[in-house]
């Protein structure tokens, strides 16, 4: 635009507090977002609006792929400011209603916490609460907090002196464990903020941690140099230790966890390789760490994963399923069958390899009659739903949800599906509500 101060205008914009940025990227009159409404009275000024006053756009169809979206900013775009779409078209995306427009938003912005100033990569609701929240952060400090009005930090714990790689609820929601790239875990009371337990691993970093789902007093820790670790948080003692069978070239690092049912642990160490143990126990205690099966990466391909996910149940899968994310934009989902042990690809959604490891996450307990959704983060600053369970048809795009100006490097549910959350490389964390739980909410305080 001619006569614009593109680096002033920048520079303002960048002043801004992130809660007046994200309000202005959702904000909307007319269906047209704010940077349209202004590139139309510029073009307005400058006569250089179509017959008709139209933009010209042509409509968006109904199904988006993946692949097809976006990844890349152009040159004329403002620097500092997502790519230039219409935030709330790009919520939409999916199938038309029955008047033939775009159908509902399925999830819009609720509120942003910005109080990290580094990358966060991690971050999870406690298990059956969509208000309580926890991440953690590049300089290893972790965060607490919640999304019900009035959504607030709680606690801000400091322990860690590098980047916190993993953290964990225990099932009740009262603890936290972390764990960082410093080789410490901290188990922390999670109303309190106080600091229960420290342990220091002598090998080097922690990559990953989970309470045990049947014992949630030991707790697992994976190591950097390939080792599965059982600790007892009582007594801080290492109660089992096994080493994760070495590789085509070398033993990985135990880079990502998941509990399998309630009595083993699935690792994927730092090559995609997936390691299953059994954790058995007896009175409650480890007597030790079995290993039952050692699988190769999907597609044979050893690129550092990003994230592990496994369900008691994927109706794509029709049984357990696991969901492994690569750093270099696969995310794959593989029925795990039983006796043999063995991985069996089902469906397979690549996205375009990020500068940073990007996480992914299936939808929590989806009955038999909804669609698979798949919540992932992206380079091109989005939050992407992808609907996966339509066999003989290409993963479609649902929605791409818009709000972040970074690269979006972890995402989580609630365990209910009525919020999601988001972290960026700047370190902030957007939670998004279901578009009819938010309509709701607003209709009970107006009235």
């Amino acid at each position: 635009m001619a006569g614009v101060n593109v680096g002033l205008r920048a520079y303002l914009w960048g002043k801004k507090p992130y809660s007046e940025r994200a309000q202005r990227e959702v904000w909307t009159l007319n269906g047209a977002t704010y940077e349209g409404y202004r590139t139309y009275i510029q073009r307005m000024k400058d006569g250089t609006l179509p017959a008709g006053g139209g933009g010209g756009e042509e409509p968006q169809p109904d199904d988006i792929e993946l692949a097809r979206l976006p990844t890349t900013q152009s040159s004329d775009e403002e620097p500092g400011v997502p790519p230039a779409h219409d935030p709330q078209q790009a919520q939409q995306h999916g199938a038309a209603d029955s008047s033939g427009g775009p159908a509902a938003p399925p999830y819009t912005y609720w509120h942003s916490f910005d109080a990290a100033k580094c990358p966060v990569s991690v971050l999870r609701f406690a298990p059956g609460s969509a208000d309580s929240l926890a991440w953690g952060d590049e300089r290893g400090v972790v965060y607490v907090a919640t999304a019900e009005p009035p959504q607030r930090l709680l606690q801000v714990l400091e322990r860690h002196s590098d980047s916190v790689t993993d953290l964990d609820w225990s099932p009740d929601g009262s603890m936290l464990l972390t764990c960082s790239r410093d080789g410490t875990a901290c188990l922390w009371r999670a109303d309190a903020g106080a600091l229960r337990r420290a342990f220091r691993n002598a090998s080097g970093a922690l990559c990953c941690c989970a309470f045990h789902p049947a014992n949630p007093n030991l707790l697992l820790l994976g190591t950097a140099a390939g080792e599965l670790l059982v600790l007892n948080s009582s007594t801080g003692h290492l109660v089992a230790r096994a080493e994760l069978a070495a590789g085509p070239m070398a033993r990985g690092g135990a880079a990502c966890l998941a509990a399998v049912g309630s009595g083993a642990v699935l690792v994927a160490d730092s090559r995609s390789c997936l390691h299953l143990f059994s954790v058995e126990l007896q009175g409650g205690t480890v007597q030790q760490l079995v290993p039952l099966a050692h699988f190769q990466p999907p597609r044979g391909r050893y690129h550092e994963p990003a994230s592990l996910e496994y369900t008691a149940h994927s109706a794509l899968a029709r049984g357990p399923a696991v969901l492994l994310a690569q750093s270099s934009g696969e995310v794959v989902l593989s029925r795990l069958h039983e006796k043999p042990w063995r991985l069996e690809v089902k469906r397979e959604v690549r996205t375009t390899q990020a500068s940073a490891k990007v996480r992914a996450s299936l939808r929590p307990c989806a009955a038999l009659e909804q669609p698979e959704l798949l919540l992932c983060g992206s380079e091109d600053w989005r939050v992407h739903l992808v609907d996966i369970s339509r066999k003989g048809v290409p993963p479609q795009l649902v929605a791409a949800l818009v709000g972040h100006t970074a690269p979006v490097l972890g995402v989580a549910w609630s365990s209910d599906e009525s919020r999601l959350a988001s972290c960026d490389k700047k370190g902030v964390v957007i939670v998004w509500s279901a578009a009819e739980q938010q309509q709701q909410q607003q209709a009970g305080a107006s009235g």
